[in-house]
Formats: C-alpha cells, structure tokens, sequence
C-alpha cells in the first residue's frame, strides 16, 4: 500500500511539471573531474558529476521545485563504442516538492515533498523569512574538505510547515516517511527555528527518528549562529550531533564519533576574502544519503569512519564575484583524527588553487587540488577539475 501510495505521488508529480506555466533554473552545476588513484589501474579516471534545480511555476499560489543528479564514474567507458563495455551512469531525483509560500495571506509555508528538501534544516528559512542569508562554512565549496561536513537529510515522503514569529523568528516542523516497508520502514520529526537580533543571526533545528517497532530511536541535531563583529567581519559557529541511534550497543562509542563543530571567522574586504574553518566532525558515510559519493575523486588519506577529525580549512580569494565578476584564490586543507595516534598515511594535506570566472547568467570555474603526501606516486599527486554553474 505504501510502495502504491509512493507511485502515485511521483506520478503526479510527472503529471504536475508538464502543466507548468513557467519553469526556469536558478541553479545547475555540471562538472568533470580528472585524476589517478594512487593504487590500482594505470589509467587516469575522468568523472563527470551535474546537478540541476528547475523551479516550476504554476501562478502566484504556489509553485514547486524539481532537483536532479547525474553521476557518470567513468566518462571515457561511458562512451564507449562496443555496448557490453560501457558503464552506465547514475541518475536520480534529488528531491521534488511542493511549495505554498504566504498560505492564506499569511507569513506561512507550507511544503509537500520527497527527498533532500531544504526544510529539514530549515536553512532557507532565515532568507525567507527573515530575509538575511546564513552561508554554510566555506568547506562545502572545497570537494575534499566537503567529507567533513554534515551530509543533508534525505526523507521518501513528507510534509513541512513553517511561519513567521514577531518578525524577528520563524518557527517550524516537518514529518516524513523514508519510503521502506515492513522492518526498513523509518518515521521522522523534525522541528526547526531561527532568529534575527542585531548582533547574531541563529538557525537550529533537531530530528526524532523511529523505525518499525523501535528497533532503532535515533536523534539529530545542529545549531549555528552568525555573528556580526564589524562590517566587514563576521563569525560563523555551529555545533551538533549526527544522526545518532540511542538504542545501539556502542552509544558512548557512536556519541563521542558523532559531535560535530565548526568556527569560522570571516573577513570580506573590498576585493579580498578571507575564511579559516576550524573544525572536528567524522567523515561522511557517502552513500548514507542515497546519492553519489561525494568529491573529490582522489582520496589522498587512508579514511576512518565513525571517528571524529580535527583540522582547519583555509580560503584565500580576490576578487568579487558582484563586481569584479571573477575571483582567484585558493582553499587548504589539514586534518587528523584526534582518538588515535595520527600517522602519515592518516593526515589529510591538500592545497586547491582556484580560478572563477563570470560568463553572462553562469560562472566558469577552474580548480587543480595538489597532494603533496602521495609523493610515493607522483601522478597521483594532482586532481583538476572544470565546472559550469549557477547559483541566483
């Protein structure tokens, strides 16, 4: 009944997106990555990673968002010309939703949706509601420092509602299914807030989790905040825990692995930035979400899961994407486990130089990420990558 019910929505919402009166793409990201493993074949991998966001809109009521994924692992066999050697690609549905913004009249949101939606942090409602953005820390943008950051919920099918509070906070919640049946069934609750002073910007949000007969309770939570220092500095902090099941064998093993923080000062001068993240989060499981693994390509570090990493990520960049319509600059990287006696083949070192530019609605961007610990295998020291976006 519950695999029917899951049909039909996606059904419907095919049905739905071919009606649509407008549909245009705030945002798309189509890149290719080219490296060598430091192990294994001879041959440099070529991998091709895109994502597109297409907004749909159906009056002044209501409109909907439609996010897809296309990972390719092996772009030369891809296309390859004999059939029975060719490796297919992976295509998927990041999320779709429904989205009622101001429901009858009122600063309300209401949302039907199925899969990463951005409501489950509630992130976008600072910008929708209190109309001031909070910019996650800068190692989202750095592939290899991206496998320390938080991975974002992804649920089968849910409903999510949130409203603004005095005019300075919103409030909100979500309750989702993940799409199993019978014993991989799993229930989910999910509150989110923020709020807007002169001093600070705050987002938190927390999530219950419950599988069929409680065989697992999980819990989740995170909070940030944006501080204001002077104009042109600012302070990002945000602290939390990973998804973590309270019924597990190794709890105080899975808590201690599962604390995450970031501090983050930020310096934006006329046409200079600067950012230094420090931080102690786990990796990321790249397949816990259901989606592609996650970049870089090279993994230049013997990885281990489920344990917490301290490290600092550094950004350099001049130039202004608004007004200079480029920037240059570059991202570093250090990280360690902080549990166990760190060794060369655990450190993480990387150096990634990068080049954007400003091409009519899109932005160019050029990157070459240098290893300097795989030093044993010279070709496998560097990895580069180009990529076409846009982010409105």
């Amino acid at each position: 009944m519950k695999k029917n019910i899951a049909h039909i929505f996606v059904c419907f919402s095919m049905i739905y997106t071919a009606v649509a009166l407008e549909v245009n793409v705030p945002e798309f990201n189509f890149g290719i990555l080219a490296g060598k493993q430091p192990s294994g074949s001879s041959k440099f991998s070529i991998v091709q990673q895109s994502s597109i966001n297409f907004r749909l809109l159906h009056g002044e009521r209501f409109y909907s968002d439609l996010n897809l994924a296309l990972y390719i692992p092996d772009v030369l066999r891809f296309f390859h010309p004999e059939q029975l050697s060719r490796i297919p690609g992976q295509f998927t549905c990041v999320d779709f939703s429904l989205n009622f913004p101001n429901l009858a009249g009122k600063p309300l949101i209401l949302s039907i949706f199925t899969g990463q939606h951005q409501s489950l942090t509630g992130e976008h409602y600072n910008f929708d509601f209190l109309k001031h953005r909070m910019r996650s820390v800068k190692m989202y943008e750095n592939d290899i420092a991206a496998l320390f950051t938080p991975p974002r919920p992804r649920e089968g099918l849910g409903v999510s509602v949130a409203g603004l509070i005095l005019n300075t906070g919103y409030v909100g919640g979500s309750f989702s299914w993940n799409g199993g049946i019978k014993d991989k069934q799993e229930y989910s609750l999910y509150t989110q807030g923020g709020v807007f002073t002169n001093i600070a910007l705050t987002n938190a949000n927390f999530s219950f989790h419950i599988t069929d007969k409680a065989t697992k309770v999980s819990l989740a939570t995170s909070v940030s905040a944006l501080f204001t220092v002077h104009d042109n500095v600012g302070i990002f902090t945000q602290v939390g825990l990973h998804k973590t099941n309270f019924r597990s064998t190794t709890l105080q093993q899975d808590l201690i692995g599962n604390i995450f923080a970031f501090f983050e000062p930020r310096i934006a001068l006329e046409h200079m930035d600067f950012d230094f993240t420090f931080f102690i989060s786990k990796i990321r499981d790249t397949q816990s979400a259901g989606l592609f693994p996650v970049a870089p390509l090279i993994k230049p570090f013997t990885i281990i899961h489920n344990e917490p990493y301290g490290g600092l990520n550094m950004f350099f960049g001049f130039g202004k994407m608004e007004s200079d319509k480029m920037q240059g600059g570059f991202h570093s990287l250090i990280a360690m486990p902080i549990t166990r006696p760190t060794t060369m083949s655990l450190l993480v070192l990387a150096l990634t130089p990068f080049y954007t530019l400003s091409i009519g609605p899109c932005d160019l961007d050029f990157r070459f990420s240098f290893y300097p610990l795989l030093y044993a295998t010279p070709a496998s020291m560097f990895e580069a990558k180009i990529a076409l976006k846009r982010n409105l």
